[in-house]
């Protein structure tokens, strides 16, 4: 029994909690910058204890038709104006430093979205655990999902 899940869902976690139909969510920054957005009364935080590390990622698929363009793409994204701007608009964190040092300072001084050094050290990476564990770990949520009540 799990009376106290509201839902289990992906975006609609922003929805839920804009509207106060949610009272805690695990989420991502940019996610929750969103929703901060919408709803002054929210609050983000990074536990004190630690939590997941992670990272956004651009990839060229082998199948790409136009690999010049794709890197063409990359580089335009990695100049510091383009990252700094591209970090505003979606509320995620960008690691270019450059790019970092042309953000509004309420924007790089918060912390909840700019960790400080101490911060960062409580973060990690999860391991990949195979897919053994993987394909254990779909079968609980499944489980989970499916007796929830």
């Amino acid at each position: 029994m799990t009376p106290n899940v509201k839902a289990i869902v992906g975006d609609e976690i922003k929805i839920l909690m804009a509207g106060n139909e949610a009272g805690v969510a695990v989420t991502f920054s940019g996610e929750a910058a969103e929703m901060l957005d919408q709803n002054k009364d929210l609050e983000y935080v990074i536990p004190k204890e630690g939590s997941n590390l992670w990272f956004d990622n651009m990839v060229i698929p082998k199948t790409a038709k136009n690999v010049d363009g794709a890197h063409k793409f990359i580089n335009f994204m990695l100049k510091p104006e383009n990252a700094a701007q591209n970090a505003e608009y979606v509320g995620y964190a960008t690691p270019n430093e450059a790019a970092v040092k042309l953000l509004p300072k309420e924007i790089s001084s918060d912390e909840r979205f700019y960790p400080n050094l101490d911060q960062l050290k409580n973060l990690e990476v999860y391991d990949n655990l195979g897919k053994k564990m993987l394909a254990h770990y779909n079968e609980l949520f499944l489980e989970f999902k499916m007796y929830r009540k």
